[in-house]
């Protein structure tokens, strides 16, 4: 298996790495313990995800750390996201590509030609990501007969689908009786990450969510995204 170094934007990030793990098959904490492989996700600002010597900064410290592949991930915020990052999404996409094409061009047994390289514009934010297996949610704090809808979360905006969440958490403690999750705001879903993705069903989640499905497949087939670009959605 391979070392895997994520980089997002997420100062809140372990829910990256127990996805990660997921993909891989591996048990989420003691794969990022094993030395068999690691797995470690790491808080970058937006102008190191859309400089191309900052990629290339990271990308090279990555591979003196032992890490064979790399994952930069910038989240979309939907359709409703301001110009500035309208803006910051083409020039992650134009820095990566910069990126690709340097590797490319030095010598064949150049160590940097042997990392894979991945860019993901999470649609539209990891709390989207979550949303894509409802399930998961209930299974964490809730009672298990109930089942919330199911649907594509893509599109949603970063305040929908933690108002979305939010929702499914106060259902859950209306059926349970809990004051705290009857009463739970979406400005506190962002912090509840790390404890929904330990029973996140990949298998649910990914027909839901096509930069999810893109994520997962680069993590469990170990390609490079230089090769297999990051789709451009509508």
């Amino acid at each position: 298996m391979l070392n895997i170094q994520i980089f997002v934007e997420d100062q809140l990030n372990e829910a990256y790495e127990i996805l990660t793990a997921k993909a891989i098959g591996a048990s989420g904490r003691r794969s990022r313990m094993s030395g068999e492989n690691r797995i470690r996700a790491a808080r970058v600002t937006l102008d190191e995800l859309t400089d191309f010597e900052s990629l290339l900064d990271l990308a090279q410290r990555s591979l003196r750390s032992g890490y064979q592949q790399v994952v930069f991930a910038m989240d979309h915020e939907g359709p409703e996201a301001d110009q500035g990052r309208v803006e910051a999404r083409l020039r992650f996409r134009e820095a990566f590509q910069r990126l690709c094409e340097y590797i490319e061009n030095l010598q064949s047994d150049h160590p940097l030609r042997q990392l894979r390289l991945v860019r993901v514009e999470v649609r539209s934010c990891l709390e989207a990501w979550l949303l894509s297996d409802p399930q998961a949610i209930v299974e964490t704090f809730g009672p298990s007969d109930y089942r919330p809808d199911t649907h594509q979360t893509e599109h949603l905006t970063p305040r929908q689908a933690r108002e979305e969440i939010a929702h499914i958490l106060r259902e859950i403690g209306r059926r349970k009786g809990n004051r705290r999750l009857a009463k739970m705001g979406g400005h506190a879903v962002k912090s509840l990450g790390t404890r929904i993705a330990p029973s996140f069903d990949l298998a649910r989640a990914r027909r839901n969510n096509r930069s999810l499905d893109y994520f997962c497949d680069m993590i469990e087939n170990a390609r490079d995204g230089c090769q297999q670009p990051f789709p451009e959605l509508s």
